[in-house]
């Protein structure tokens, strides 16, 4: 990926003007770092995320391979198939122009609650850190960039630009959980970027924290590519300069001529704006090898990245319970009357929401596939949809709405409130009820001083009570046939909350309306009265229509179609809407409707089956006890549904803010096994694994004083089918040592893992290692450093124990 040293882009420095070296320091839109075009200096285009890359533009929708969420990615315990990822991703950056991908999110899973765990691993440090280490170097193989998020601490979306972590950097809560998940990725990888989080540690805004910036990054990780903010992540001109952020996003807020002016003052050096610029042009050196041609986005369906959506998303999914035989079902002798209930088995989930979302190439439901296989016996399969899943209505369907020029859709005008002709400024014709702009307006368009207009007559399928519902930013009024139906007050609301909890706009009514007749529809919007400071301004007005149902007669239909059929299958769960950036779930318990449709099908199926989609965990315990199986299907990307019906047909086996809780976080908390339903780590199979012969041993095979830890194990498959199982090793504290009363430890701490394939049958010995200071020291806050405490340990593998001696301790400021 280096460019040799004639033709590198550090060779320009000195020739860049200080105004030039400044522009490179800043975006000059929502998915660009500017470049000097004097020089030859290219812009770098950067783009969301892991899971799919997004096209350029905060509202592009051009499709894109769609892959699992990365909450699956943990759950496969895969390196390996992580690294094939991370090069699928590079080819497709280079198919939107991109250079630097996005991603991986390796917060942590603090709160069940949180937004964007979806995008995060696990809620354990040493799984995220190296699965995320093993895709950036796959990106990396691939000739594209990364640049890994959000550091540190932004394990919440609920005002994340303004809380403050009340712990030191140098606590052991950070240093042993939120730092080291960053540690095990830079053990691993050579990221060309990270991304700082929104949200304040210890009083200081991470992108101006010259503690996590200069001391813990630069002096003591030896991280030597560049860190950028988040979007509108910076809060101050020279304090991010001081700590060493080298990149302000998406454009110039507190950089460009203010940084200028910070610099001919005096507050900012010459020589701090060259550091700066200098890592900025190593990128540019780094990742020329995939600059743009300047040709157009694009997007290619390829069977290799089917297939690895596919194997992703099989090696993730998780058979949480599987009573009575439920599972596998049979299908390819005499098939089961099969009852798929549920609007997710028709409109399939694919993804979370927010920037890590990307719109699938193609979308195959449960449904579509099982038709498929049914054409032969299609009296067999019978689907109802249940109660509705959403979190706000939808936009109104263009087919019910018809335009002034008699097509299908909506006509919109613009208005400038000065222009007493009462003509509109502009008129567009188009399918969609939306107009949705950010801080980009119309040509013409005054703003504040304008006003917007949406048009159309709707003629409603069926008879009754239905809902309209408005999303506006602004005052508005909505008539039907010429009767106002719905007003109400411009909405204060801040950027980052229009972009993605946009129930927050929402207002609703209900409105009597007729199958067949047509109704004339009107829904006026004033526009902003003020711009906002420092952000791009919303303008936005959106017209949302749901046909009346009853629920009860929904969840009555999905019972008796459940009473005729041999085994049920309830999709059920969360889509984007439910979890995503910019915002926290209330709380983690399956919505009510949702619920009283699982229960009243399990009472009358012979068999109920539950697929879950989500990113956070839900709790299902009120009905548990209820159905037979459940399988924990993700947010699973464009294969996900033909992985989930593999698993369920047997064709795939399924495998095994103050931080007041300290490091007693996740699985390390000392809670009662009974309080956990589905521990850390667990996972049902197809088949069955026998472990013996749990050998442990400490190496210095290099002579260098890195001491292994060294574990060997036979794992055999005791099974009938061959099958997937994830090898985990743990750590627990020493059994004595002077200091063991003093320090708390957890029961048992991941420290290794590896992934094997058997056969039925089969038998491997395998073998897992990890350094030792690694794997046994402790954060000691009073002296700053890791400590490693003198005696006994003992490692858990596959249920098996074994001890090793450290003779003696020791401690040193970095691991």
């Amino acid at each position: 990926m280096a460019a040799t040293e004639s033709t590198s882009y550090v060779d320009k420095l000195a020739q860049l003007t200080l105004e030039e070296k400044i522009a490179l320091l800043s975006g000059c839109d929502f998915s660009t770092a500017n470049g000097v075009e004097r020089l030859g200096i290219p812009k770098v285009r950067v783009s969301d995320s892991i899971c799919g890359i997004r096209p350029s533009g905060i509202s592009g929708d051009m499709t894109t391979a769609c892959f699992p969420n990365t909450v699956c990615y943990g759950a496969t315990w895969d390196a390996e198939l992580m690294g094939r990822l991370g090069e699928q991703l590079a080819h497709q950056a280079r198919l939107k122009n991109s250079q630097v991908v996005l991603g991986p999110t390796i917060n942590m899973h603090r709160d069940p609650r949180a937004g964007r765990n979806f995008e995060c691993f696990s809620e354990d440090p040493l799984l995220s850190g190296q699965l995320a280490g093993a895709i950036v170097n796959g990106v990396r193989r691939g000739g594209v960039a990364s640049c890994p998020k959000h550091f540190v601490c932004n394990d919440a979306e609920t005002l994340r630009h303004f809380y403050d972590v009340n712990e030191g950097v140098d606590s052991r809560t950070l240093r042993e959980i939120y730092l080291a998940a960053w540690q095990h990725l830079l053990r691993t990888s050579e990221p060309d970027g990270i991304m700082m989080a929104y949200n304040k540690v210890d009083g200081k805004y991470c992108s101006a924290h010259d503690d996590l910036i200069s001391r813990i990054l630069r002096r003591e990780w030896g991280f030597r590519g560049i860190t950028m903010s988040d979007w509108f992540g910076t809060k101050d001109v020279v304090g991010p300069v001081k700590a060493g952020l080298d990149l302000e996003m998406p454009f110039p807020v507190f950089r460009g001529k203010r940084l200028v002016t910070a610099v001919e003052a005096g507050e900012v050096t010459k020589g701090e704006i060259d550091a700066l610029a200098r890592r900025m042009l190593e990128l540019r050196d780094r990742t020329r090898e995939c600059q743009s041609s300047g040709g157009p986005e694009r997007s290619e369906i390829s069977d290799e990245a089917n297939q690895l959506a596919r194997d992703i998303a099989a090696g993730g999914m998780v058979l949480l319970k599987n009573d009575n035989c439920a599972l596998p079902l049979n299908v390819a002798g005499v098939k089961p009357k099969i009852v798929l209930v549920g609007e997710f088995a028709k409109d399939a989930v694919f993804t979370g929401g927010g920037s890590a979302s990307c719109t699938p190439q193609y979308k195959r439901s449960p449904l579509d596939i099982l038709q498929e296989e049914y054409r032969d016996q299609p009296d067999a399969l019978r689907y109802a949809s249940g109660v509705r899943t959403r979190r706000y209505i939808p936009e109104a369907p263009t087919h019910l709405l018809q335009a002034r020029n008699g097509q299908p859709g909506v006509d919109i005008a613009f208005y400038n409130n000065d222009d007493s002709s009462g003509k509109p400024h502009l008129e567009e014709h188009q399918e969609r009820p939306s107009v949705w702009m950010l801080g980009e307006f119309k040509p013409g368009l005054k703003v504040p001083g304008s006003r917007v207009q949406i048009s159309t007559r709707l003629t409603p399928d069926t008879t009754g009570e239905h809902t309209m519902a408005v999303r506006c930013t602004g005052s508005f009024s909505l008539t039907v046939d010429e009767e106002e139906v719905l007003s109400g007050p411009e909405v204060e609301i801040s950027t980052e909350q229009f972009i993605f909890n946009h129930i927050l706009l929402e207002r609703l009514t209900t409105v009597s309306m007729t199958a067949g007749q047509s109704y004339k529809v009107v829904l006026t919007m004033q526009g902003p009265s003020k711009l906002v400071a420092g952000e791009p301004t919303p303008y936005a007005a959106c017209l949302g229509f749901e046909r009346a149902y009853s629920e009860d007669a929904a969840i009555e239909e999905a019972a008796a179609l459940a009473r005729d059929g041999d085994v049920s299958v309830v999709y059920a769960g969360r889509n984007e809407q439910y979890e995503s950036e910019g915002f926290d779930l209330p709380d983690i318990r399956m919505p009510e409707n949702q619920t009283r449709l699982i229960r009243a099908v399990a009472a009358a199926s012979a068999k109920t089956i539950l697929v879950l989609h989500c990113g956070n965990p839900i709790n299902v315990g009120a009905v548990v006890d209820e159905v037979d199986a459940i399988l924990l299907a993700h947010f699973p990307g464009q294969e996900g549904a033909r992985a989930a019906l593999d698993i369920l047909t047997g064709k795939t086996s399924p495998m095994t803010i103050e931080y007041a809780e300290g490091i007693k976080m996740g699985y390390r908390a000392p809670v009662e096994p009974q309080r956990i339903r589905w521990p850390f780590g667990h996972g049902l199979s197809y088949t069955s694994f026998q472990y013996t012969d749990l050998q442990v041993v400490k190496d210095d095979g290099s002579g260098a004083g890195s001491l292994r830890l060294k574990c060997s194990i036979r794992i055999q498959n005791t099974g009938m089918r061959a099958g997937m199982e994830v090898v985990q090793m743990y750590v627990t504290p020493p059994e004595s040592s002077s200091n063991n009363n003093c320090v708390w430890r957890p029961e048992r701490e991941l420290k290794a893992f590896t992934k094997v394939t058997l056969g039925a049958g089969e038998s491997r010995s395998v073998e897992i290692e990890a350094d030792m200071k690694v794997a046994c020291s402790y954060w000691e806050e009073e002296t700053t450093s890791w400590r490693l405490q003198a005696g006994t340990y003992g490692v858990l593998v596959g249920g098996l124990t074994a001890k090793f001696e450290v003779e003696k301790g020791c401690s040193w400021n970095h691991l």
